[in-house]
């Protein structure tokens, strides 16, 4: 009610459906009823706050479907969500009796306009509609909102002191529909940048290594009509089955395009035949409005030239969404308008709370709990994927022993030695070893031969780092 405005019987009623995480906003429904049962809706972003209180209190929640109540009744009441007489009772005991819910409300839309905002986004924010006022109050951007929302979502001096005294900050565990597990955790961030790059329709590349939660992400973005291709491996068979879903799968209009007949002044007809790359990736531009559709491509690592060729022109008429481990350097002409999300293993806390969230039903089965966690850190480093498996793996077990957490190592985790530095630090200390060969007279002849190997080494040294020279984006 404080940071959104809403209404007690706006609250009560919200349902875990009505919250979409990915783009931060809560979905209100009216309360005022219309005709052709067409009930009137509006989005409100959420602030900062609110996002990690839901965070926390989504935890709680036994029931996590999606027409589930946010504020379910207590366990003896047969009501479906939480009345308007526990609501003003709960705010009236926290407030010691000097706050009511309407103050909220109340609160939120003066310190809206307050800020400097325009009046017109307050009306939009609470769902004050009348017929007089209703051309004025809906056309107001969701860019407008989301301003306005921020400009009220700052912390005082006081709480900025504190954040950077004690700068350990919520972890977010918020639901999701598709993946390994029904929450996601952390990527706060990220999921941020994904959303605004998303909603402006800024082409994505998301970058990382296996298991880090590419595929994660893609399972849930679900911002405007999307098509989901699984690489570019086959270019000509990936667009040809993407123009039969634009044309609803009717193959005679895709015949009549791709296939045409000419009459030649003998009367003979010519087949023209034009089911090339070129042509479908022509037509599906003119069948589509620019930016209409998002394409969302899971894997691009190793995508041939065709598939290259083909998103160089795709990637100015369609919104394009693709995930990779790394790109070849020679691959990389269609990324020019992308902007990159990378990736990172998760840090310790946010790794230690998935090891906890996956772990629920374990717990009394494990014997040194504080073991069992650390173990399974070191082993994957905060991969999301490799904690999960070596959670599954550890389900297997009846008794998870100190000696069966020691026992179970995860292969795929072990971090690659990079020894270009220790090659450089020896090949630096031949040539020290050639500047005191020079100093110490007749007994440097060891010295000077192993030196001198390295000038050698030197005059091709620029060739031989070519050849070692990082390839991947």
């Amino acid at each position: 009610m404080l940071d959104c405005g809403l209404r007690v019987t706006e609250v009560v009623r919200l349902q875990l459906k009505d919250f979409n995480f990915l783009e931060n906003y809560v979905l209100v429904k009216s309360l005022k009823k219309r005709k052709l049962d067409k009930a009137r809706t509006r989005q409100i972003p959420m602030t900062n706050r609110l996002l990690d209180a839901l965070s926390t209190y989504w935890q709680t929640l036994k029931q996590k479907d999606p027409d589930a109540y946010l504020f379910p009744p207590s366990s003896q009441s047969k009501q479906l969500h939480l009345s308007r007489k526990q609501v003003w009772r709960k705010v009236k005991k926290i407030s010691n009796g000097t706050v009511y819910p309407h103050a909220l409300r109340h609160t939120f839309a003066t310190r809206i306009v307050n800020e400097g905002n325009d009046l017109r986004i307050a009306k939009e924010f609470l769902g004050h509609k009348n017929i007089a006022t209703t051309e004025i109050y809906t056309h107001v951007a969701q860019n407008q909102m989301k301003e306005a929302i921020a400009s009220i979502d700052k912390l005082s001096w006081i709480e900025q002191l504190k954040q950077k005294l004690s700068p350990r900050k919520p972890i977010h565990i918020i639901p999701i529909e598709n993946g390994m597990t029904d929450f996601h955790v952390g990527r706060k961030e990220e999921l941020k940048q994904l959303a605004d790059l998303g909603t402006k329709k800024i082409n994505i590349l998301i970058t990382g290594p296996q298991g880090i939660g590419k595929s994660h992400l893609l399972d849930n973005y679900n911002i405007g009509k999307t098509i989901r291709i699984g690489d570019m491996s086959s270019t000509k068979r990936i667009l040809g089955g993407t123009l039969l879903h634009l044309f609803t799968g009717d193959k005679e209009d895709i015949a009549k395009t791709l296939f045409q007949t000419k009459l030649q002044k003998n009367g003979i007809e010519t087949l023209i035949y034009r089911e090339t790359i070129k042509r479908i990736t022509d037509l599906l531009i003119q069948v589509t409005e620019p930016q209409e559709y998002t394409i969302i491509i899971d894997d691009v690592s190793r995508i041939p030239p065709t598939g290259v060729n083909a998103l160089e022109k795709l990637k100015n008429h369609f919104h394009i969404i693709c995930a990779a481990r790394q790109v070849k350097i020679a691959n990389i002409s269609f990324l020019t308008n992308f902007e990159r999300i990378q990736l990172k293993e998760l840090p310790r806390p946010e790794a230690i709370t998935l090891i906890n969230q996956v772990s629920k039903d374990l717990i009394d089965s494990i014997e040194d709990y504080e073991s069992y966690k650390n173990h399974i850190y070191e082993n994957t480093n905060g991969n999301p994927l490799f904690i999960i498996e070596m959670i599954n793996r550890y389900k297997k077990e009846p008794h998870i022993s100190t000696e069966v957490i020691k026992n179970y190592r995860h292969t795929a985790a072990y971090q690659e030695f990079d020894l270009s530095m220790v090659l450089i630090i020896i090949l630096s200390s031949l040539m020290v070893m050639r500047y005191i060969s020079g100093e110490i007279g007749d007994d440097s002849g060891a010295f000077r031969l192993i030196g001198g190997v390295f000038l050698m080494f030197a005059l091709f040294a620029r060739n031989i780092f070519r050849v070692g020279k990082r390839k991947f984006v």
